[in-house]
């Protein structure tokens, strides 16, 4: 496990909240809006320098943020407290990015490398028609799925270290494409709401999104429990189809204790890893 190493002044970590509608993802891309050209914009303008910030993960066209983490170094930020940095950047931030929380953290500070997991929610609304204020954050399905099937088959999802190659997407030849889940939980929001929980130490190129379409194909009785168990040996990618990516959000990425040091949360990211699914009944 890496350990934390002297904080510097002039390395920061942001975290940050995004309504993914309205980007091309988060990766900065010629001649369209993205969050990470957004944010460099902001960043230059504050700081009067050109800064260059590097992501946790990459989040696709329409999907949203709760807890991304961006880091960046900076000559001229440590003329300011920390304070005053989250105020200057916050105020000129879009309406669309929100920034959560500030860090200083040691000069190796590699926001994607050092994370120990990552937490992402998928979102459904079913049995209903059109949602006006769901479309955007959610996967909106007027047929009622079962969602006992559905959990059923969230349970075989194995919570260990195995080939998730069926539920990718094309990657190059020889990439590696073991990873461990760490959980896969279920949230029950009414009856016609369920939210979908992923933990994981790192995650394949579409690898959620083939997962809860793979889940869905259970609840709307396309496949049997026994066919989604066998769907674990296809080929790459062999798992889909791919979920609408509005219905996803990162919620959460965690590093080893005493690395990132959050100001205005005032808490450590800590990494808890769950041994077994979990249905939960939100109140």
């Amino acid at each position: 496990m890496k350990l934390p190493e002297l904080l510097s002044p002039t390395h920061l970590a942001l975290k940050l909240e995004y309504d993914g509608s309205a980007f091309f993802g988060s990766q900065r891309q010629l001649d369209v809006r993205t969050v990470q050209s957004e944010l460099e914009q902001v960043l230059s303008d504050c700081l009067n320098e050109k800064i260059s910030t590097k992501f946790s993960g990459r989040t696709d066209s329409g999907v949203h943020a709760l807890g991304q983490v961006v880091s960046f170094c900076s000559d001229s930020v440590s003329r300011y407290d920390i304070g005053s940095v989250f105020g200057m950047i916050d105020s000129r931030l879009p309406d669309d990015i929100n920034l959560v929380d500030v860090a200083n953290v040691s000069d190796d500070f590699d926001p994607r490398r050092d994370a120990v997991s990552r937490t992402y929610r998928y979102r459904i609304v079913h049995g209903r028609g059109r949602s006006v204020l769901s479309r955007r954050t959610a996967h909106v399905l007027r047929k009622r799925l079962d969602v006992s099937s559905l959990i059923d088959a969230l349970e075989l999802l194995p919570l260990e270290e195995v080939d998730w190659a069926p539920f990718a997407a094309k990657m190059p030849d020889h990439y590696p494409t073991r990873r461990r889940l760490l959980s896969a939980t279920a949230a029950l929001v009414s009856d016609s709401e369920l939210n979908l929980h992923f933990t994981a130490s790192g995650f394949l190129y579409h690898q959620v999104r083939i997962m809860v379409g793979a889940l869905l194909r259970v609840a709307m009785n396309k496949i049997s429990i026994s066919e989604f168990e066998d769907l674990q040996y296809g080929e790459i990618g062999s798992a889909g189809p791919v979920a609408p990516a509005e219905g996803l959000t990162l919620c959460n990425v965690s590093y080893p204790s005493g690395l990132v040091n959050w100001v205005r949360s005032g808490e450590e990211e800590q990494f808890v890893p769950l041994e077994r699914p979990l249905l939960e009944l939100a109140v």
